[in-house]
């Protein structure tokens, strides 16, 4: 995996339509997993969506356009502020510390603050050499940033994996539909799983699986990278 920091994302909506078989190949929802209501939706045509009402997907769609253009722009204001610390040593952080992404964490230590945190939190699993940061900036919001060799914590720059948890309900739903809005481009993934993302901002790609309430975001700087790990089968994982 390509890994880089995060630009300035101008907010994806949500995608597009064809029905999916099962959902077996979906990543599990952690038994323990907080509920956390949080923002999120995007526009489609209420004729793509299955038995819903017109109003109802309306105001989803609505929704998660607004929220996918909060989202983008949460995504880079996020490792920004991270990464404007220098970081401390994991063991010396306290929580608050690395749930902002100050602190550059291993494999392990990121497993640990995502139990600590107690939701369900979603990555590409782990990179030899590498560290991560998980900043959670307001409930049902998730983020976990990839540092290559452990370094980059401090550079502002967007060249860096994030991949990013949103819950938001009937988020199957919200994403198949975003593939009808202007630009948009979705489709369903072998796993079953609704992949959009907006030829404007082809790095931002956002996955929902059906009957889970999150929608996962990949940025990878390069496109096809991102777009390759959102709809690889197993490529989206729960962290632990």
């Amino acid at each position: 995996m390509t890994t880089k920091k995060i630009p300035e994302r101008q907010k994806p909506a949500v995608r597009k339509s064809t029905l999916v078989k099962d959902s077996s190949n979906a990543p599990r929802a952690r038994k323990v997993a907080a509920k956390r209501s949080s923002p999120k939706k995007s526009a489609a045509t209420a004729s793509d969506v299955p038995e819903v009402k017109k109003s109802a997907v309306s105001k989803t769609v609505l929704l998660m356009i607004v929220v996918a253009l909060i989202s983008s722009g949460l995504t880079y204001t996020l490792t920004n502020s991270s990464s404007s610390t220098s970081s401390p040593a994991a063991s010396t952080s306290n929580f608050t510390e690395v749930i902002a992404g100050k602190v550059a964490l291993t494999e392990e230590e990121l497993i640990d603050a995502v139990k600590q945190l107690g939701a369900d939190v979603y990555w590409a699993g782990p990179v030899k050499g590498a560290k991560y940061t998980l900043a959670v900036p307001a409930d049902g919001q998730a983020y976990v940033r990839y540092l290559p060799d452990g370094q980059g914590i401090e550079d502002t720059n967007p060249n860096y994996v994030v991949i990013a948890t949103y819950t938001t309900t009937d988020a199957f739903t919200a994403t198949q539909a975003a593939g009808n809005t202007s630009n948009g481009v979705s489709f369903i993934s072998p796993a079953g799983a609704a992949v959009y993302y907006s030829k404007d901002t082809p790095t931002n790609v956002y996955v929902a699986y059906p009957n889970l309430n999150y929608q996962i975001e990949v940025f990878n700087p390069i496109a096809a990278t991102a777009l390759e790990i959102a709809s690889t089968t197993g490529a989206l994982r729960l962290v632990g």
